[in-house]
């Protein structure tokens, strides 16, 4: 499983939020108590779902489904309002560190992280914050309501199963699985493709061409380039030294020479400086991933699977000492059961013809920001197949308290609706 991907996924779409904040005549299309649902917060969340969900096209009814979601949120924090819910900044700050933690074990260095997601650390923490506030606001409302968890009895989960057994989905194939995993290096021939580059677009923006409209079309810093490469106003100790050394030594409307990050080649235009805060625009020149390296990595895996074959080590051994995947490295590379639904087709097709004991052959995981090689061996597969209470019970105990948890929640939010002021303007 691409654990990597997950997490990816999911913190690129947080920081996505920029390009859909408030702007001049932004539509409200619900009003929840003292707060209100804008054109701009329904947009930012279809576009998460869409992209968790792979989907290319907005229907109504996908509409409806992410608007009951932000009308249920503000309808449980309004609730919090009214019961005086606190979440104190210390609260938030000790979850918003946890969950950095959690991000650098992920992906094994910060500088890992912030290469993942084009944002400093600093930066990753400010956009958590908000989110992680309300989170907790949330959590707190329904603790109040229903304690810390509904749960499910056994009578419950056969009630559910005999009632529902008939529509409910098959049971995907799983695969209990080992991993180990490369990365490839950034190469001296991919700094040079890079600096070439930057260079020709510094070129440019001496000879008097828009900065913005440069940054739009070639800045690989793709959340700033839709806004002409802006990066908002910043206070210092938000950027990676080399960047932020270089754009503090900047006067208003001064362009940088190229300066080097771990991210890539930058060209920096400095707009105003007060104090400790600059606001400021780059074009970002992100080094390629080339074939060589790639190749590198595919090779070593390889030379390892045949050592493993040999016997002159054991895969668990192999992932101890060369996977660069930290947190599965620990477990001797065990990931756990991994359902085929949370892979991708070319992770399928490695994983489909394999046995218990084989490994597969060496898969490129990721996308062209953030990837590995990824070589799996298989402890044990289980293939589809349809429910039962014999041999599912765990997974049925959690469609059930799910299904329970849903009607109560419903049944709640129709409650709350009778004093807490809705409208809905969509």
């Amino acid at each position: 499983m691409n654990k990597i991907k997950i997490l990816l996924a999911a913190l690129s779409l947080l920081v996505t939020v920029n390009i859909f904040s408030q702007g001049e005549g932004d539509k409200i299309i619900a009003i929840v108590g003292n707060d209100v649902v804008l054109q701009s917060d329904l947009n930012f969340q279809l576009y998460t779902y869409m992209s968790q969900n792979n989907l290319q096209d907005v229907t109504n009814d996908m509409v409806q489904t992410v608007l009951q979601g932000l009308i249920t949120e503000k309808l449980m924090l309004a609730k919090a309002d009214q019961d005086s819910i606190f979440v104190s900044s210390d609260e938030v700050n000790k979850q918003v560190e946890s969950r950095i933690r959690d991000m650098v074990s992920q992906f094994g260095s910060e500088k890992n992280v912030e290469e993942a997601y084009g944002l400093t650390i600093p930066k990753i923490k400010n956009l958590l914050k908000d989110q992680t506030e309300r989170n907790m606001k949330v959590q707190r409302v329904k603790q109040a309501k229903f304690g810390y968890g509904i749960n499910v009895t056994k009578p419950d989960v056969v009630k559910f199963y005999n009632d529902y057994k008939d529509s409910l989905p098959p049971v995907p194939e799983t695969y209990d699985l080992y991993q180990i995993v490369r990365i490839p290096k950034i190469t001296e021939d991919a700094k040079f493709i890079a600096r070439d580059k930057a260079e020709k677009l510094l070129d440019s923006v001496k000879a008097g061409l828009d900065f913005s409209e440069l940054a739009k079309k070639y800045s690989d810093d793709s959340l700033s380039a839709i806004q002409g490469g802006s990066l908002g106003k910043s206070k210092k100790g938000s950027f990676v030294k080399e960047f932020e050394d270089a754009a503090f030594l900047l006067k208003p409307g001064e362009v940088s020479g190229i300066v080097e990050t771990e991210f890539g080649y930058h060209i920096i235009k400095l707009n105003d400086k007060t104090g400790d805060f600059i606001t400021a625009q780059h074009i970002l020149v992100k080094f390629p991933r080339l074939e060589a390296a790639d190749f590198t990595e595919i090779a070593y895996l390889k030379e390892l699977r045949d050592k493993i074959k040999s016997g002159q080590l054991t895969f668990k051994q192999a992932a101890v000492l060369y996977s660069q995947e930290p947190k599965s490295a620990v477990d001797s590379g065990y990931i756990g059961k991994v359902s085929i639904t949370n892979f991708d087709p070319t992770e399928i097709a490695v994983l489909k013809d394999l046995s218990t004991g084989e490994m597969s052959d060496p898969v490129k995981v990721g996308d062209e920001r953030y990837y590995g090689y990824y070589m799996y061996m298989v402890k044990d597969k289980y293939p589809e197949h349809k429910a039962t209470l014999e041999n599912d019970y765990v997974l049925l105990e959690q469609y059930a308290q799910k299904y329970k948890e849903q009607k109560l929640m419903g049944e709640w939010l129709e409650e709350l609706k009778k004093t807490i002021y809705l409208e809905i303007k969509l």
